[in-house]
């Protein structure tokens, strides 16, 4: 795990880093699970409401498997990679607090099944994806906190 002004950014995910938004994937068998970053979680503030697309939804990376919103912002949660929606966390639906107090754990959004494990190559990872997440905290002059 490194961390960078407080920012957690565990080094065996993968990451979808498209401009501000940042989202992380890890691999469980076939299935990737997604979530956002400790960034995007500091970025967004405290998160009121998350809405998950439906299980059985296809999604093209880029596009949002999700929607939040905090008191200061309201935006997509993008899929790392194309694939189907085969579990949303409803927790998280009912509680999205905990998108701020554990991003990388029960604040989970979707488990997805990727049309193509070669797609989840093409994420950030490893030294890649810390130097670039380095480099928006710092343009950002972000420190990380947890509600």
């Amino acid at each position: 795990m490194v961390v960078e002004s407080n920012c957690e950014i565990p080094e065996n995910l993968f990451y979808y880093i498209e401009g501000k938004n940042t989202v992380w994937a890890k691999l469980e068998g076939d299935l990737l699970i997604v979530g956002i970053t400790d960034i995007a979680q500091t970025m967004a503030g405290k998160v009121v409401r998350v809405r998950i697309k439906k299980k059985g939804t296809k999604v093209e990376k880029g596009k949002p498997i999700a929607t939040m919103e905090s008191g200061k912002w309201a935006g997509p949660v993008p899929a790392p990679v194309s694939g189907e929606i085969v579990e949303s966390n409803a927790e998280v639906e009912k509680n999205p607090i905990l998108v701020n107090q554990d991003p990388y754990g029960k604040g989970w959004i979707v488990k997805m099944k990727p049309n193509n494990m070669e797609d989840v190559k093409q994420l950030y990872s490893g030294n890649a994806a810390v130097s670039k997440l380095k480099e928006l905290i710092a343009s950002e002059k972000l420190s990380c906190k947890r509600l």
